[in-house]
């Protein structure tokens, strides 16, 4: 049904992350012989639901629940070792869920204790300016990654050079950690004290301990030996043998290191072109993208977000703790204006809170603009997510452009001007953070339940007019829509 006649298929991000890709990723996979997680590391969690099963996965790719699978974590990811063995494995094996479909490529690299270290020294180190990390090390990850100094997968199987390795570049980000960014011992202790650095273990007396380091990562590396593979030779292997190939996409378009609103971005690929490095499968043999978006926007952390109903600070104080019911969010919905409020609802009615963090997502309007965007860099076909999430809400509102309120500013070989409309979406956070929702197409809510619509058909009038505005506006197909979380809430659009 979803692969239709094509071989490869990739899911991608539209937005900033959160879309919702892990429950389409694992409706694919159902469908697919190989899964393939292509980039990102444990910063990028999805929730995957199989009956009364839950997992919160970061690194194993959603097919791991699907018997007879192949899942790859590809030789674009940084793979945290921790996250994989103490966390993912063994949820896995506390649902029964048989880990032998894995497959590690020996050329991913890895997460080290002083990626993490380094992550919270540089946020901290940027004050008003923070990205708003993880603090997971994916930043310093890649970074070293890039100036070739990084661990891989295969090196955790030699001991002796490990350790040297590992001796070698802890003496060298102790310069950075200590002397660049200040940190003192009495910080570095309680940063190491966390359960993602051993609690305290891998400290010796304000230095890393080299040799606790090593034995962990060697420890680690034996409990997933037998699935380290040359992930390249095992996909050209399978496209041969007709295989059908799924590659599983990481945050979103939005935070693309290169087509991303930088700075406030991740650090590797989220693109569809990011599939075929982080993979390695030639750009040719992929026959579809799909891009997922959900029906209203969400933004986790800092960054520029046009749309945004209320602000990043009000938010703050909010948790999954404290989330209204559905009945009181109709009910808020039906009473106010406000925009703070009305994206509460939205949050609330979701769940819109990190799977990684915990952290309550920003939540707006649909941005046609920044879906234009999307399909220009990704193609035309979309999967519109979380579509019942607004049964609740009275009216609702499409972006369509911006107006830029900042001073002059040159970019892309033009200069802005106060109060300038924009439609094409700006990459560059300085110019984006000035730009504010100023063009609607404003529509009525269909307010009823659509969670057991089955097809487009089945939807009310007004959905079926809010899905048909999201295509004239975005300049996209509607492919699929999901209206809930189970595996019979996604249909696909004739």
């Amino acid at each position: 049904m979803f692969f239709d006649k094509a071989q490869v298929v990739g899911i991608c991000g539209a937005a900033w992350g959160d879309e919702g890709k892990g429950k389409f990723t694992d409706e694919f996979a159902a469908e697919a012989d190989v899964i393939v997680r292509a980039q990102g590391g444990s910063n990028a969690g999805h929730t995957v639901i199989a009956g009364e099963v839950k997992l919160a996965l970061h690194l194993v790719p959603s097919g791991i629940i699907h018997k007879g699978k192949i899942n790859v974590v590809g030789n674009g990811v940084v793979l945290d070792p921790w996250v994989l063995v103490e966390d993912e494995l063994k949820q896995l094996a506390a649902h029964g869920i048989s880990p032998d479909g894995l497959r590690i490529s020996g050329d991913a690299h890895v997460i080290m204790p002083w990626h993490k270290i380094l992550d919270r020294a540089r946020e901290a180190s940027l004050g008003s300016r923070k990205i708003g990390t993880t603090a997971r090390g994916i930043g310093p990850a890649y970074a070293d990654k890039a100036t070739r100094c990084g661990i891989r997968i295969n090196e955790l199987y030699e001991r002796g050079s490990l350790e040297a390795r590992i001796a070698a570049l802890a003496a060298e980000k102790e310069k950075m950690i200590f002397g660049l960014y200040g940190v003192t011992k009495e910080q570095f202790a309680e940063w190491m004290s966390s359960p993602y650095l051993m609690g305290g273990a891998w400290n010796a007396g304000g230095c890393f301990h080299v040799r606790a380091i090593a034995e962990s990562y060697t420890r680690w590396g034996e409990a997933f030996r037998h699935a380290v593979v040359d992930s390249r030779a095992l996909l050209r292997d399978a496209l041969a043998a007709g295989r059908r190939v799924l590659l599983e996409g990481a945050q979103g378009l939005l935070l693309d290191i290169d087509h991303g609103t930088y700075p406030f971005v991740t650090s590797s690929s989220c693109c569809a072109g990011g599939f075929a490095t982080g993979a390695g499968i030639p750009p040719q043999r992929i026959d579809r993208i799909y891009s997922v978006m959900p029906a209203y926007m969400t933004r986790v952390g800092a960054g520029p977000f046009p749309t945004e109903l209320g602000t990043e600070a009000k938010i703050a104080g909010e948790s999954s703790s404290n989330r209204m019911s559905v009945d009181e969010a109709r009910t808020l919905a039906r009473t106010t204006t406000d925009d703070y409020s009305l994206g509460k609802v939205i949050r609330h009615v979701a769940g819109e809170f990190g799977t990684t963090t915990g952290r309550p997502r920003r939540t707006g309007w649909f941005d046609a603009v920044a879906c234009r965007f999307a399909a220009a860099m990704n193609g035309p076909d979309v999967i519109i997510s979380k579509l019942d999430v607004l049964d609740v809400m009275p009216s609702l509102k499409i972006c369509t452009a911006y107006r830029y309120d900042g001073p002059g500013a040159f970019f892309n070989g033009k200069t802005l001007a106060r109060g300038q409309t924009i439609t094409e979406f700006p990459t560059d956070a300085r110019v984006l953070q000035h730009c504010t929702a100023a063009a609607f197409e404003e529509m009525p809510g269909w307010q009823a339940e659509t969670t057991k619509a089955g097809s487009v058909a089945g939807l009310p009038e007004a959905a079926r007019s809010y899905l048909a505005a999201i295509e004239k506006l975005a300049g996209v197909r509607v492919r699929i829509v999901s209206v809930g979380p189970k595996r019979n809430q996604t249909f696909v659009v004739s």
